[in-house]
């Protein structure tokens, strides 16, 4: 059996396992390795309902030992079966790794002859990697009830995560359903787990070089649907497991029927995917907003509304706690309020700082203004009219007055500045403002004095890098280093008049007397385009392909929404320190070319035919494997083509070697 009908049968058998997240991990590139964890995880793709690909997730093998009911991989299933050797599996990883196709391994199994004996082949594989390879990407390796301590420990020392699958939410039902398996097996290895972290975090305290044990910690995997268990029964579990086993996270998975004709399973026709969604989106209101179980579900009312999310059901259920003054509301507060969000909340936090918030600001902070609306008060809400309109409601005469004194106002002498484009241009621009005590009216780039207009006085600023610093300097002394990267992201933008609002940012941040309403609005346009622009940059960071060319050169062919290409540099950096490679932006024709020891901005004009006339000879064989990959891991019966574009637009497919 070649290596690819085994990538077939064995992508297929690990597509119904969802826990496959990247994220908690930061395992650092510290010399000339391969791979850099990132800490807040990377999709590098999404499957056709929507769900991250971020790791290669595989199976070892799917022959197993097990009967259980739910599973497709069952030794009693008439099925196609096959098993990789660690050598093909340590290949596949390597190369998709390289061309950016994952973040890393999920490997998981069926049990062969014992947990054990499976368990030390898997480990085989993630130490060849580690040690052999010297790869640093993230490794999620599944550990099985009944696996010994010893070997739970050994694979804890080479995985960033460890996962033991309850799978069933009550022990009665899992008897019942899977009867080689019991709670006591599935919880032995969770404790060893468990405490060989919190050894590690003290044993770490006092020799910082000390090997780490499974930084990103554990998870488990719960099936819904497969038994009759409530959403109250579901959740009490995962929040006895956060509490007592500390869990990172507890994952839920629609219960696919693959094996239908067992009279034990749940007569379910297919998965009960809005219920899914509901059992995550409480996961979150448990786990990161600071509700209880009680605020959620009771035994009264033990299963969650599928119709509307359970942040609106406890709204709706609380009417005596709205709405809620979004410019006095303490962040906990802020955060039971449907359609605002961990990132929201804070935003509205930092800008009450810079002057009353108003309802035309929140849809800019990121508040999600269609179910919020009802639960929030705050200035410039659709029922109260501007003043000049109230107060001149019944006096046309004063209203078409102030539209003449606007229209005057509008032939005046404008003053632009020009510059060249760069951001140093734009700093030196805003210095040139200071040094010669003239306030512009626009900022402009690319645009020659020639093209002004009869009442637009030009003046071209030539950028001087010493100017610019010194105004970069001044800047992360008063806003700090992340407000002054916020400035830096939204000027990638390009977006229009985007250097008015810098400037008007800039020149607040300096005399504090500014402070006010316009103040407010340069901010909130500034944290806008750099949340686009951020955006972006994470999303390249996993969309990028890259193509190995017959002098071993990886390339890589992009046409991003922004100019991302500055921010993304020292990830790739660091993810690829062994090889060489380079990122060519076709919209803006630049590139960044990497020689294994520094980084270099390139000019140059290609096209994807000549590319595939330099291949390597390999290349298309590992595009092919991939391509067939993502096509084995979709789970038909959760198709959701609309969700789909949503995460993974069209803009990207083009350079995407699996919608090729």
């Amino acid at each position: 059996m070649d290596i690819f009908e085994k990538l077939t049968i064995l992508a297929s058998a690990a597509k119904y396992d969802v826990s496959c997240a990247s994220s908690g991990s930061r395992r650092e590139n510290v010399g000339n390795q391969l791979g850099n964890a990132a800490p807040s995880g990377i999709c590098h793709t999404y499957t056709e309902d929507g769900r991250c690909v971020s790791l290669l997730k595989i199976l070892y093998t799917n022959f197993c030992i097990y009967d259980c009911l739910y599973c497709i991989n069952r030794v009693s299933n008439d099925i196609p079966r096959a098993a990789f050797s660690p050598n093909e599996l340590v290949d596949l990883t390597i190369n998709f790794y390289r061309r950016n196709y994952i973040e890393g391994l999920f490997l998981s199994s069926g049990v062969m002859k014992s947990p054990d004996d499976t368990m030390e082949r898997l480990i085989k594989v993630i130490r060849d990697l580690r040690k052999k390879h010297d790869f640093n990407g993230y490794i999620h390796l599944k550990a099985f009830p009944g696996t010994s301590d010893r070997l739970i420990q050994e694979a804890g020392r080479y995985a960033d995560r460890l996962s033991v699958n309850i799978e069933i939410p009550s022990e009665s039902n899992l008897q019942l359903l899977a009867p080689d398996k019991s709670y006591s097996t599935i919880y032995k290895p969770m404790e060893v787990i468990k405490e060989g972290i919190s050894e590690n975090i003290d044993e770490r305290r006092k020799f910082r070089s000390a090997p780490k044990f499974t930084p990103a910690g554990q998870s488990t995997q719960l099936i819904v649907g497969a038994s009759p268990e409530s959403d109250y029964e579901i959740l009490g579990l995962a929040k006895d497991l956060y509490v007592a086993q500390r869990l990172k996270r507890v994952y839920y998975s629609a219960y696919v029927p693959v094996n239908p004709e067992d009279s034990y399973l749940s007569a379910v026709t297919e998965p009960p995917l809005v219920r899914e969604n509901r059992l995550y989106q409480a996961d979150w209101l448990l786990r990161l907003y600071g509700f209880a179980l009680e605020d959620i579900l009771s035994p009264t009312y033990p299963d969650l509304d599928l119709k509307i999310d359970p942040k609106l059901a406890y709204a709706l259920r609380n009417p005596e706690l709205f709405p809620v003054d979004v410019n006095r509301a303490d962040y906990e507060l802020l955060l039971r309020v449907p359609g605002i969000g961990l990132q929201s909340a804070r935003r509205i936090v930092r800008a009450r700082a810079h002057g009353s918030i108003r309802y035309e600001h929140l849809r800019k902070i990121g508040v999600v203004l269609k179910r919020a609306r009802y639960f929030i008060i705050c200035p410039g809400q659709p029922t109260s009219a501007g003043p000049i309109l109230v107060a001149n409601f019944d006096r046309p005469e004063e209203l078409r007055k102030s539209s003449e004194q606007r229209i005057m106002l509008s032939f005046s002498t404008k003053t632009t500045f020009f510059y060249d484009c760069t951001f140093e241009g734009l700093l030196t621009a805003v210095y040139e403002t200071f040094s010669r005590k003239i306030l512009p009216d626009y900022i402009r780039g690319d645009k020659s004095v020639e093209q002004m207009n009869l009442f637009e006085r030009g003046i071209e600023i030539e950028t001087s890098i010493e100017k610019a610093e010194r105004v970069w300097r001044k800047l992360r002394q008063t806003l700090g280093d992340k407000p002054s990267r916020s400035l830096y992201r939204a000027f990638l933008s390009g977006a229009e008049n985007i250097e008015m609002s810098i400037y008007s940012h800039i020149k607040a941040a300096v005399d504090q007397r500014l402070q006010g309403a316009d103040q407010l609005e340069s901010v909130l346009q500034i944290e806008k385009m750099s949340r686009k622009v951020g955006r972006e940059a994470h999303r390249m960071r996993g969309f990028i392909r890259f193509k190995k060319l017959k002098d071993g050169l990886y390339l890589a062919l992009i046409a991003p929404q922004y100019d991302v290409l500055s921010l993304i540099r020292r990830h790739f950096e660091r993810r690829y320190a062994d090889q060489r490679w380079m990122i060519y932006d076709c919209r803006r024709h630049y590139g960044l070319y990497y020689d294994t020891k520094q980084t270099v901005e390139i000019r140059l004009q290609a096209e994807s035919t000549e590319i595939d006339e330099v291949l390597h000879n390999d290349e298309r064989d590992y595009q092919r494997l991939w391509k067939q990959y993502f096509q084995h891991i979709n789970v038909p019966e959760r198709r959701n083509s609309k969700l789909h574009l949503q995460k993974l637009p069209r803009r990207y497919w083009e350079y995407l070697t699996e919608k090729q």
